[in-house]
């Protein structure tokens, strides 16, 4: 009998051991709802498709990638263009803890979205440097033909939910461009 007893607390705490090094990933809370993926909580799920709704009211989806119009410059000499990543490709939704304060004050979801590597290109406008040189080879962009493709990782995209809304942090990438129409690419000169 002891033996039997001893032979069941070994398997409890090896249990034990075992269970307590493959946790859930992170504490959330939110609570522990289960979505099949270690730390990946069904708030955060909402929070993915929530960013990928918000980027595709900018961002048109086409078979060579994501196309936005773009304007930099100043007011009075505005230069338009068209901006094209190859992907969109989520690496990680990041939920940030949240505070009692703000909880009463609303915010149900609060952190950001990170994507993976890239490639970006452009065309159209009056001779300005993809993303304006913070790829890794700025090539300058032309009316009438895409630039080269160059090597990007596009920053965290900031969010959170607030009284059931989500709200997005503006951000010189994701955010400011509008979806393109017909005259945005003639005025690029490229399809």
């Amino acid at each position: 009998m002891k033996e039997i007893l001893r032979a069941g607390s070994f398997v409890t705490f090896a249990l034990g051991i075992i269970l307590s090094t493959t946790g859930c990933g992170r504490s959330s809370s939110y609570g522990s709802e289960d979505s099949g993926v270690p730390g990946h909580t069904k708030a955060d799920r909402e929070a993915q498709s929530a960013a990928l709704a918000e980027l595709q009211r900018h961002w048109l989806k086409t078979p060579n990638g994501w196309t936005a119009a773009e304007v930099s410059g100043s007011p009075y000499a505005p230069e338009h263009f068209l901006r094209q990543y190859r992907a969109f490709t989520v690496d990680e939704v990041q939920p940030d803890d949240l505070s009692e304060g703000d909880k009463l004050n609303g915010i149900e979801w609060e952190g950001q979205m990170t994507f993976k590597p890239t490639v970006c290109r452009e065309a159209g406008g009056d001779g300005g440097m993809v993303l304006d040189g913070m790829g890794s080879f700025g090539p300058n962009r032309q009316r009438g033909r895409w630039t080269q493709w160059v090597d990007f990782t596009p920053g965290p995209m900031r969010f959170h939910k607030i009284k059931g809304r989500w709200e997005f942090k503006w951000d010189g990438c994701y955010l400011r461009g509008t979806l393109p129409g017909p005259q945005d690419y003639a005025n690029a000169g490229v399809r």
